[in-house]
């Protein structure tokens, strides 16, 4: 019985490897047009998270004789940021508010990945490796729930460029972000794809400046802030 049992086992083992090579994915260069969306928020600080698009060019270079390893990089316009409830206080009244921070960049990933065809034309993928990203545009918004012709007047001094570096405690980030990115995929039909994945942002948005001003005024450091986000992408490869 034992016997039989290894034997088929090794038939299993034979048949998968026979089959992962008879639908090993071909080397060399394609491209994948990319279209999707961010759930984004702003880590170690009390934001919260806000939905943005991204769109975007991908390159795979599939490695000759490597069995389904590829290299991959792309540029990607992507909408991170975060929104924030508060309370404002001006001239002796409060009012809430919800401050939505709107950070536009532009990225170019370069990840390592592999994939596995489970037939001719679906296969699946995973891949992981660094970005870099530097903000474009966006802006901090506020929205105060209040009655009263003075509140779009309190609104714009509370709505400022994301990137722009003010004098005050105005909240503005830097504009450059790096960090690290995963995805799993799968494709049909050798053209369309779905993929998930987030990215870990490394970087410290806050300005050094504006950590110093901050210090200075009120007496105490502003907690470190970084970029995090959950992706879900469609893709078409041509």
């Amino acid at each position: 019985m034992k016997k039989i049992f290894s034997l088929i086992v090794a038939l299993v083992v034979a048949t998968g490897a026979a089959n992962a090579f008879e639908y090993e994915p071909e080397s060399g260069l394609t491209f994948m047009g990319l279209f999707g969306m961010n759930v984004s928020s702003l880590q170690n600080h009390s934001y919260g998270a806000k939905a943005g698009a991204r769109m975007g060019l991908k390159a795979d270079y599939m490695l000759p004789k490597a069995h389904g390893a590829y290299l991959t990089s792309g540029i990607e316009w992507s909408m991170k940021g975060g929104k924030l409830s508060r309370t404002i206080v001006d001239d002796a009244q409060a009012y809430d508010a919800t401050a939505k921070y709107a950070l536009h960049y532009i990225e170019i990933p370069l990840r390592g990945g592999f994939r596995y065809n489970i037939t001719e034309g679906i296969g699946v993928y995973a891949e992981f490796g660094p970005y870099i990203a530097i903000g474009v545009g966006g802006r901090h918004k506020v929205s105060i729930d209040a009655d009263g012709g003075d509140i779009r007047a309190l609104e714009d001094v509370y709505s400022f460029s994301a990137f722009k570096k003010y004098d005050d405690l105005t909240e503005t980030f830097q504009r450059w972000d790096a960090g690290l990115g995963f995805r799993v995929g799968a494709e049909y039909n050798n053209r369309y794809n779905l993929m998930l994945g987030c990215d870990w942002g490394l970087t410290d948005m806050y300005r050094t400046s504006l950590r110093d001003r901050y210090k200075e005024i009120v007496g105490s450091r502003l907690a470190k802030v970084h970029n995090f986000s959950f992706t879900l992408t469609v893709g078409y490869r041509f």
